[in-house]
């Protein structure tokens, strides 16, 4: 007796979670609409999920605006060595810039070092004496603050005495 009670039980159970599986599985899944709606706060072209700043309109490809920098490029006698200085009206654009510190040859210049400022856009590099060096500052990104422009210093002697 008791063995049909649990059949029955169980049969009951069964027959009630079929028809629900079987209804979920007709039922139509959810979709995704692929046109989402693509927003520009700024208004440069650049839908804000690529925008680099989308608060700030700008016409390059990053969508932040193009910030001047420059390079100086100093002499230090006492020390046989070159200080490099990058500026920039934008702090990111100074710190941790990229350098090339190059040597001025006949038919080709060659570079002698290649290295980053420091985070207050400073850099010595040691040198031998009696040549001529200038640097150059690649174009950089500062991400969501501004996209940075190269820069080239003039060019410095080395004196040997």
């Amino acid at each position: 007796m008791m063995r049909t009670i649990a059949r029955l039980v169980l049969l009951l159970l069964v027959s009630t979670l079929f028809p629900l599986q079987a209804a979920a599985a007709s039922a139509p899944a959810p979709t995704v609409s692929s046109s989402r709606l693509l927003t520009d706060t700024d208004g440069d072209g650049l839908d804000d999920t690529r925008d680099g700043c989308p608060t700030v309109a700008a016409a390059t490809s990053t969508g932040c605006p193009l910030e001047p920098r420059s390079v100086s490029l100093t002499w230090l006698a006492g020390k046989q060595s070159l200080q490099v200085r990058v500026t920039s009206p934008v702090g990111a654009c100074a710190q941790r810039a990229r350098v090339a510190v190059f040597r001025v040859r006949p038919h080709k210049d060659y570079k002698v070092f290649g290295g980053s400022t420091s985070f207050s856009g400073r850099l010595k590099v040691k040198v031998a004496r009696g040549a001529t060096y200038y640097v150059t500052v690649p174009t950089s990104y500062a991400s969501g603050v501004a996209e940075c422009g190269t820069a080239k210093s003039r060019k410095v002697a080395a004196t040997r005495g």
